[in-house]
């Protein structure tokens, strides 16, 4: 009983070494949003193989932000036609993406993170009316 109770002890006195808490990637891609340009916030969830909501629609000159979040493992988000837009975020590290929406037209999103076989159709449109 006397081990038992100093086993317990040991158990509970135990902890794992923290882990660094991971920051939070913010990225800014296209042109920069003039001041006092509106904002428009949308939460966007990316899963195994699909973005939820895989279709978003924000008005034109417009400061967009992607609040981004992984449920089940690494993901990718880029927009298709800005270079160098890719970033890439995991479940507990959410990242922020800003796109200033100056051209009208459909945008398409994709994951830029290979995450499996579906990852090809993992895709999501933005348009900006």
């Amino acid at each position: 009983m006397k081990y038992a109770s100093v086993l317990l002890l040991g158990l509970l006195l135990w902890a794992p070494p923290a882990r660094p808490e991971e920051k939070a990637v913010v990225k800014k891609i296209g042109g920069p949003a003039p001041a006092g340009a509106p904002v428009k916030e949308v939460q966007v969830s990316a899963k195994k193989y699909e973005f939820s909501p895989a279709t978003l629609e924000v008005p034109l000159n417009t400061l967009v932000r992607f609040q981004l979040q992984a449920t089940d493992k690494e993901h990718g988000f880029e927009i298709k036609s800005i270079k160098d837009s890719c970033v890439k975020f995991k479940p507990g590290a959410p990242a922020t993406v800003e796109f200033y929406a100056d051209k009208a037209g459909e945008f398409e999103f994709s994951c830029c993170k290979f995450c499996g076989m579906g990852h090809g159709r993992m895709k999501g449109k933005l348009a900006v009316k």
